[in-house]
């Protein structure tokens, strides 16, 4: 029996139950602890399990294909039906029959009928009536670490977001989850208004270092302020991926993905320092292959703002990647030279996003020009205006229809 007739029969299947969606009963402990949120008439809770729980479900070693289910539970105590739609989870997610097709067996065509039908039957329904409580598993690609979860549905023809960070166990080589309810840097946080926040923004260091803090790295180019962790949705809502620790696994994958010239979405970064300590969270944009992406790093600040963290960033674009021996993980990334290009790529990037409510630029880098140009810790020049992009971010998970100027410094003309 070949996959497309096991699929074809057990959709068939399914269309003659309707309602089956999300029946089948598993052992609910597997889930661990949901995190849930309510918002008016309807709640939501989330739960993303671990990899031995995943093949506890479905008896499918899910993880291992890079398929990360997330199990999802909306409670619609209104009087509006609800759509889910699961593209706000993941915009590629995967269709049960897709999961199905990854473990098709041509050797065991009934084991393959059944593992697809029970993948099916714990799919969750996109339809939400009043009064009705509907729960299922949306099928996304693997992120460790943490996993940004955004559930959005319509109801009465406008959308409502329910956003999640879930910590997950990822493979073991990989470094703890950062404690989102912990983050560094805050124990001691000054609260700052505006003229300060200024002021010590323009004060910080013109780039990272190396370890030791005698050499200087990237220029840090970029200031976030936002509410904690949350700062980071619309980074994920444009397709920026937190960056998998750097270690010999994810060295190897690097070196692999450069041979064959693959993406590789959660590419590690080198750690770089600020504050006497390495990135606390470091993202990536990929782009063609793994010789062309975005990455951020980003340190916590010891400062507030109205509430918010302030997070202060380097970004750069990579043009490539190069063989060395000059590190144990013998690659390294080649910067392209304007990284004000790259700074101003996250204002359009944010705008896009509708997260912006104030922007402005601050002084603090230092010009680097063509004529003498400043280099990184891997000897790569850089060329500046020596400002700082300052992105004040919604605080309430909303969009933005407009974006107010701080106007503080204003962007050198081009020479004519």
């Amino acid at each position: 029996m070949t996959i497309g007739r096991t699929i074809l029969l057990v959709a068939a299947a399914l269309v003659a139950l309707p309602g089956l969606a999300g029946a089948a009963s598993f052992d609910r402990a597997l889930l661990g602890a949901p995190q849930s949120a309510t918002q008016a008439d309807v709640t939501v809770s989330v739960a993303v399990p671990g990899a031995k729980e995943v093949e506890g479900i479905f008896g499918l070693p899910m993880i291992e294909k890079g398929i990360q289910p997330v199990h999802i539970e909306i409670a619609n105590k209104g009087t509006a039906p609800l759509w889910y739609m699961p593209i706000t989870t993941d915009e590629t997610y995967f269709s049960p029959a897709e999961v199905a097709y990854r473990f098709h067996d041509r050797l065991d065509p009934d084991r393959s009928v059944e593992n697809a039908k029970r993948v099916e039957d714990m799919a969750i329904r996109m339809s939400v009536a009043p009064g009705e409580t509907v729960s299922g598993f949306v099928f996304t690609h693997l992120e460790t670490g943490l996993k940004f979860v955004t559930v959005g549905m319509l109801k009465a023809g406008n959308e409502v977001d329910f956003r999640f960070i879930v910590p997950v166990a990822g493979p073991a080589y990989a470094a703890p989850p950062l404690d989102k309810d912990n983050l560094p840097g805050t124990e001691k946080a000054e609260v700052v208004d505006l003229p300060t926040l200024r002021a010590r923004i323009e004060a910080l260091p013109c780039c990272t270092t190396d370890a030791s803090g005698s050499r200087n790295g990237d220029p840090l180019n970029l200031v976030v302020i936002g509410p904690g962790i949350d700062t980071l949705f619309p980074f994920v809502d444009r397709g920026w991926h937190l960056t998998e620790p750097l270690d010999i696994h994810s060295a190897i994958d690097t070196a692999k993905s450069f041979l064959v010239g693959t993406q590789y979405e959660t590419s590690p970064v080198s750690p770089l320092y600020l504050f006497g300590r390495q990135q606390d969270i470091a993202l990536q944009k990929a782009r063609g292959s793994i010789n062309e992406r975005n990455h951020m790093r980003f340190w916590l600040t010891p400062m507030t703002y109205q509430g918010m963290k302030v997070w202060v960033g380097q970004i750069s674009r990579d043009i490539g990647v190069e063989l060395t021996d000059k590190s144990w993980y013998l690659t390294t990334h080649k910067i392209g030279p304007e990284v004000d290009f790259d700074r101003d790529y996250v204002l359009q990037d944010m705008l896009k996003a509708g997260a912006v409510e104030h922007f402005g630029y601050a002084k603090g880098v230092g010009v680097s020009t063509i004529a003498d140009p400043r280099v990184n810790l891997t000897n790569d020049p850089y060329v500046t205006d020596g400002l700082r992009l300052v992105l004040m971010l919604t605080d309430d998970g909303g969009l933005v229809t407009g974006a107010d100027s701080l106007e503080w410094e204003k962007l050198p003309l081009p020479a004519e």
